[in-house]
């Protein structure tokens, strides 16, 4: 570094570097110290040129200055005042020179012509060393707040009331639907505890009692099926049901059997017992010893039918309990020699059917029905003797006798 005398002092001066940098300081410097008439000595000196080595006074010839010492880097002392302008004119030259510079290198704004303006120089303390302030820092403007555009009106928020109360159309208490009236079950007879003999017959004599009714005529059970009063008699000792082949009748010349109905004795419950046994002599019938019928004919078969004893031979019999609207069936075969004397007892009872051969404290079947499949009506019995379901006999000859020897019914005490 140099120093060099300025204006009553001396300066530092770098003796290489940026002389543009260098330039703007003692620009800086000197401003702040005092200002410098450039013009009047503008005329004296031609240009201080600064190297990176030190720096040459040159006068206005261009020659460099007699007063330099390269080899020390220093300048002899001039004349007083005028070494002292040399040196500030050529560092405010340096500074000015490389200013212009830079604003050809920017460029002046369009439209405008810039305007050198001197600035004198003032006499600065003989002791004082410059320092750079900084540029007052400009304290930002408020964007001014525009008073012709008024601020609109807060929209009024609605004051929300209570939310009234819904009001309620009660509505009608609407009746209960009258219920139809429940079909009534069926009253169930009354339980039976014990009998009472409504009937009892023994055919000893008299003829046939007057509550038996003969079947007179064709009737539906079988095709050819036809029956006569004749054929149902008191003799003997015995009931005799006759199946034979007749030259007459209501039915013309055919084959005719008996049949006999119980009048004035119908129950529910009810309870059967007879003696009997079949002779037969070239041909046989099918039989029914003993039935229940139910006493309204249309209700049949929804209303049950209660064959106790059926059968085509008299090898033995079956028990056929018929009940539904289809005429479904429950049913019971017993193996019996009926061409001997046998006492068969059918009883019925709180829907209970028991059978009994012989022995009348021992059943041969007991049957546990329902009201379903034992419908509670009212039935009679019968005594029925018939062709086979394939017909009668093909000729004209031959016999079957039925024997009845005694019979009773029983309805609950």
């Amino acid at each position: 570094m140099t120093s060099w005398p300025w204006f009553g002092g001396w300066t530092t001066l770098p003796q290489s570097g940026s002389a543009v940098d260098a330039g703007r300081r003692l620009v800086a410097a000197g401003a702040e110290r005092r200002k410098v008439d450039l013009e009047s000595r503008a005329g004296e000196v031609g240009l201080l040129a600064l190297g990176q080595g030190g720096a040459v006074v040159l006068n206005q010839g261009g020659e460099p200055s007699s007063g330099s010492d390269p080899g020390t880097g220093r300048w002899h002392r001039l004349r007083g005042r005028d070494r002292a302008a040399l040196v500030g004119l050529a560092a405010l030259l340096v500074a000015a020179f490389t200013l212009a510079g830079a604003d050809r290198m920017s460029g002046p704004a369009a439209g405008t012509t810039p305007t050198a303006t001197a600035t004198p120089l003032a006499a600065a303390p003989e002791t004082a060393t410059p320092s750079l302030q900084p540029s007052p820092t400009s304290t930002p403007t408020s964007s001014p707040t525009a008073l012709d555009s008024p601020s609109p009106d807060p929209t009024p928020v609605p004051t929300v009331g209570p939310t009234p109360a819904p009001v309620v159309t009660p509505r009608p208490t609407p009746k209960p639907a009258t219920p139809k009236p429940a079909t009534p079950a069926p009253t169930p007879p009354p339980e039976t505890t014990g009998w009472v003999t409504v009937v009892s017959d023994s055919f000893n004599s008299g003829g046939l009692p007057g509550h038996w009714a003969s079947y007179n005529g064709p009737y539906g059970s079988g095709p050819r099926n036809c029956a006569i009063p004749s054929h149902a008699v008191v003799s003997g000792g015995y009931l005799h049901l006759l199946m034979s082949y007749e030259t007459e009748g209501p039915c013309g010349a055919d084959w005719y059997t008996a049949g006999l109905v119980l009048r004035g004795y119908s129950s529910i419950d009810q309870r059967v017992t007879v003696r009997f046994r079949i002779i037969n002599d070239g041909v046989a019938s099918h039989y029914i010893i003993p039935m229940r019928w139910p006493d309204g004919n249309s209700s049949w078969p929804a209303g049950g039918e209660e064959d106790f004893c059926e059968s085509d031979t008299s090898s033995g019999c079956t028990t056929f309990l018929h009940y539904g609207s289809s005429n479904s069936q429950k049913y019971h075969s017993y193996s019996v020699d009926l061409s001997q004397w046998h006492t068969l007892r059918f009883e019925r009872a709180n829907n209970v059917v028991r059978a009994y051969i012989d022995d009348m404290a021992t059943p041969v079947w007991t049957y546990q029905g329902t009201s379903s499949t034992l419908p509670a009506t009212l039935k009679h019995v019968v005594l029925q003797q018939e062709c086979h379901a394939d017909g009668c006999p093909s000729g004209t000859t031959g016999t079957e006798d039925i024997q009845i020897d005694w019979i009773t019914v029983e309805n609950p005490a």
